[in-house]
């Protein structure tokens, strides 16, 4: 492993393949990118819409005429107070009636003829209008989230150790060439089922694209001096500190992802308007990045991972327990400042077990880290689809997670100036370091009996591989010939 550290620089270093390959590595996250977020259009209810008038359901000597729109509007439909006309219920009334007042009698009836919708936001039709997709069959919305998002914990489960399996590029190829080929299909899909399993299929393969990508950004960047022999993700029961690792970053996008919702929720009360609450996602995530290009280099991984968690817990805490107490603008400032640290927190466990995780098992256990932030995003669906009962408990589950993941995040050891790890060996051996200020990591994962030996076995058995093969080349400009038995004489040198 001392390839990155004192061949890699003298050969050229981060050279001009590697820019390459790692500009174009670009071009499929930016597709990813585009068909993840075109999922909040996707299923984004308008922000109004009511049922289309029934004139069955009106008196027979009802006139049109005599009323304007509006007018024919607020006879044939329910006013809420609050929310204009009604969503689902329309008036039913006497066939017979002449004299059309207030009082006269009518009932409530469900939408018996459709919708009618204004243009929702960027789409003239998405998901919802094009299939009515309110009232009674609201639930189909978030479910078509919770799909997708399931769709997205498959392919990064499978198709991460198939990258190991097969390779990077062979992923890549399968994911890409699946991707394209669903998505034209979700375009044609006439039905909500047939939307459902599309959106679900093609989550699966665009986990697949963004995960192979980088890891071959992360391999043409870290080149190794080796060809390991890929492993699967499930050979590391044996394993106590790799399977340490990737269980706590786990956890960490797991909170990450999943608070969201909490600090989220809280915006809607400032406004309702779509792209007020859709571009802060936006923001605070682009300033997450940022913080985060900024601080890592500078402080090391584990110790922002640490402070992102502590601040994502406190904020989450002070919400849940004064919200009643605060002010709307402080309320405000610790629901952005927790939007903020928890993408942070989500990103950044996402970078670092790209770092902490082995070759031969990295595309596993970065898809199982990658597949815990899914989770969390499928429970704020669950949450929709519950109508938001339960909501107090969901804040209290992942408020506690976050101050579990401070406890947790210092087990996890620093790649900050680290060589990456290769075989699984060189996961293991990882090491803690202390909490304050050090120059040097002397703290283990785990406690271990036996101490440091210079003598590594796997580095002499190379050395023997090697040599035997140069020994036995044929073209070689010479070749040494080992005699099979002893000569009969001995030579003058050992003579003299």
């Amino acid at each position: 492993m001392d390839f990155e550290t004192k061949i890699y620089t003298k050969i050229g270093g981060y050279g001009r393949y590697n820019r390459i390959v790692s500009i174009f590595s670009c071009f499929p996250n930016f597709a990813v990118m585009l068909n993840l977020f075109c999922d909040v259009f996707y299923t984004l209810i308008p922000g109004s819409y009511h049922c289309k008038p029934d004139p069955t359901l009106l008196p027979s000597g009802f006139l049109f005429s005599n009323y304007s729109r509006q007018g024919y509007l607020n006879f044939a439909i329910p006013w809420v107070n609050g929310s204009g006309l009604s969503h689902c219920k329309l008036y039913k009334y006497p066939r017979n009636v002449s004299n059309f007042i207030d009082s006269i009698p009518k009932e409530l009836v469900p939408c018996t003829r459709g919708w009618e919708y204004d243009q929702a936001a960027a789409l003239r039709s998405n998901y919802v209008t094009e299939w009515n997709l309110v009232c009674v069959d609201y639930w189909k919305i978030p479910l078509q989230h919770i799909c997708f998002m399931t769709g997205w914990i498959v392919g990064y489960v499978l198709l991460g150790t198939v990258c190991d399996w097969l390779g990077r590029r062979q992923g890549f190829l399968l994911s890409v060439s699946l991707s394209g080929l669903l998505g034209v299909a979700v375009c044609l899909s006439n039905s909500p089922v047939v939307f459902l399993l599309l959106r679900l299929s093609q989550g699966a393969m665009l986990a697949g694209v963004f995960l192979s990508s980088y890891l071959t950004k992360i391999d043409a960047e870290y080149p190794d001096d080796t060809q390991p022999c890929y492993h699967s993700v499930l050979e590391l029961h044996s394993t106590r500190v790799i399977w340490r690792n990737c269980l706590i970053l786990s956890f960490t996008m797991f909170i990450g992802t999943g608070i969201q919702y909490c600090f989220i929720r809280n915006l809607h009360s400032y406004s309702h308007n779509f792209y007020f609450s859709y571009f802060l996602r936006v923001l605070t995530g682009a300033l997450g990045c940022i913080f985060l290009c900024l601080s890592v280099n500078l402080f090391g991984r584990r110790g922002i991972l640490l402070l992102s968690a502590i601040i994502t817990g406190l904020s989450s805490l002070l919400l849940l327990a004064l919200t009643q107490y605060l002010c709307g603008v402080l309320v405000l400032v610790l629901s952005v400042l927790g939007l903020l640290f928890s993408q942070a927190l989500a990103m950044l466990s996402a970078f670092f077990a790209s770092e902490v995780m082995p070759t031969v098992v990295r595309g596993g256990c970065l898809g199982l880290v990658l597949a815990s932030g899914c989770m969390g995003m499928a429970a704020s669906s669950v949450m929709e689809l519950q109508n938001n009962r339960g909501f107090f408990l969901h804040h209290v589950i992942f408020a506690s997670f976050a101050v579990l993941s401070v406890l947790s995040i210092m087990l996890l050891p620093e790649s900050k100036r680290k060589p990456l790890p290769d075989s699984l060996k060189d996961g293991e051996g990882q090491r803690r370091p202390p909490l304050f200020l050090s120059r040097e990591d002397t703290l283990p994962l785990l406690y271990t009996r036996c101490g440091a030996s210079e003598y590594n076995p796997d580095n002499y058995s190379r050395l023997v591989t090697a040599t035997r093969k140069m020994l036995i080349e044929d073209n070689l400009p010479y070749k040494i010939v080992v005699p099979s038995q002893s000569p009969l004489m001995p030579s003058n040198s050992a003579v003299h």
